[in-house]
């Protein structure tokens, strides 16, 4: 048997939290001596910070008064053979590496993107699964354990999904669901247990999290009292958005937007603009192919990006380099959405389509050409009817 014959996956957002003081304070609800649980953290690098204070000041004086050991582990790059940091790994825990190693944020930033609502959650099961598989591989040798993950009782989807990671040595386990708790329950525990109110754990910057109108409020709010987590996702927006106009970072719509809306977020406006100008900026050529469905050539399937950046400034000067640009290609600059740009390529409505443009945007991205762009864009521009990219940028 191994030394750990369950493992909690702990997230520090109000659902593992639950989890967690109900297995200290009732032993009865968990199936093994604490002596024996493993608690493990995978630092993203951009959690909100009151949950770090949080956790600082009622968990980790619970781990240490009961000697549970609490793995904090994180990416160490961005190549999975770099492998992973062991932040702190105690039975004695005396603080929280909120900061992680390798940041989420810091490839978001390096690639030119952000977490998308659709399809599966990437970011996640790069950023935490697997940085949890590579740590529990050598924590349990091998042996089996029971893998416990904070699934609450409305998430018996993810649960079932989970599952299907099973292996001989991993059995999922789900005891929110078995008890019947949903976030609600969580919520009033964690109240009762500690006098605190806990949030749902999250990325500063996650999508997911303002897909729902009670999510955007809770969002909002955490902005106005943490100006600085809003800077660094409208940075991040702001990257994006400038390479592909059609990302957005609340289900599709610019936080931007709804901050500038909210009338209450001015501090973080400010301090946003004021980061855009003492930020280094590119000018940067930006090529891309959307290639059909396999099933349905009549909608977008894989795109591919050819990213170069043509020249290096502050903000000022790279705004007067994209004019320079612009001019040289006798097209307009154009700020339809507030970014400028130069199209020398409208994206068409059929496919497969292609755009062209070149846009000033913070420094970050990468340049990134792939084998294989040449001969997608070429197929594209020949494939292409004349008239399918006359589209009005207005439609973007």
């Amino acid at each position: 048997m191994s030394a750990h014959p369950v493992v909690l996956s702990y997230g520090m957002g109000a659902d593992s939290t639950a989890l967690l003081l109900r297995w200290i304070h009732e032993p009865d609800t968990r199936s093994c001596d604490l002596t024996e649980l493993l608690v493990v953290t995978a630092m993203t690098g951009d959690e909100w910070s009151v949950t770090g204070r949080l956790v600082a000041v009622h968990v980790l004086p619970l781990l240490r008064r009961h000697g549970i050991r609490y793995a904090q582990v994180a990416r160490a790059s961005a190549r999975q053979e770099h492998g992973i940091t062991v932040l702190n790994d105690s039975r004695d825990p005396g603080a929280v590496y909120l900061a992680g190693d390798y940041r989420l944020s810091d490839e978001l930033a390096a690639a030119g993107t952000m977490p998308q609502v659709a399809g599966s959650r990437k970011c996640s099961a790069k950023a935490k699964g697997w940085v949890l598989d590579q740590f529990l591989a050598i924590a349990t040798a091998g042996q089996p354990y029971r893998h416990a993950i904070g699934f609450e009782a409305g998430e018996a989807a993810r649960a079932r999904r989970d599952a299907t990671y099973n292996t001989s040595a991993r059995t999922g386990w789900y005891p929110l669901i078995e008890w019947g708790w949903d976030r609600a329950a969580c919520e009033r525990y964690i109240q009762a247990r500690t006098g605190a109110t806990w949030p749902k754990s999250a990325c500063t910057y996650c999508p997911f999290a303002l897909c729902t109108a009670s999510g955007r409020a809770r969002v909002l709010d955490a902005y106005a009292a943490e100006p600085q987590a809003g800077v660094q996702a409208l940075v991040l927006e702001h990257i994006a958005v400038s390479l592909n106009p059609r990302q957005g970072l609340a289900a599709g719509q610019r936080l931007a937007v709804l901050l500038r809306a909210s009338g209450r977020h001015a501090a973080v406006i400010s301090a946003f603009e004021l980061k855009l100008d003492t930020m280094p900026w590119h000018v940067y050529e930006v090529r891309r192919v959307i290639l059909p469905r396999a099933a349905d050539r009549s909608k977008a399937g894989t795109s591919a990006r050819s990213l170069r950046a043509l020249d290096s400034g502050n903000r000022q000067e790279m705004l007067a380099s994209l004019r320079q640009h612009a001019a040289a290609h006798l097209t307009p600059v154009q700020s339809f959405d507030g970014i400028d740009r130069a199209w020398l390529r409208y994206r068409g409505a059929g496919f497969p389509a292609a755009e062209h443009f070149y846009v000033a945007a913070p420094a970050g991205p990468h340049d990134k050409h792939r084998p294989g762009f040449d001969q997608a864009w070429d197929a594209a521009i020949a494939s292409a009817s004349p008239e399918l990219f006359r589209e009005s940028a207005a439609s973007y």
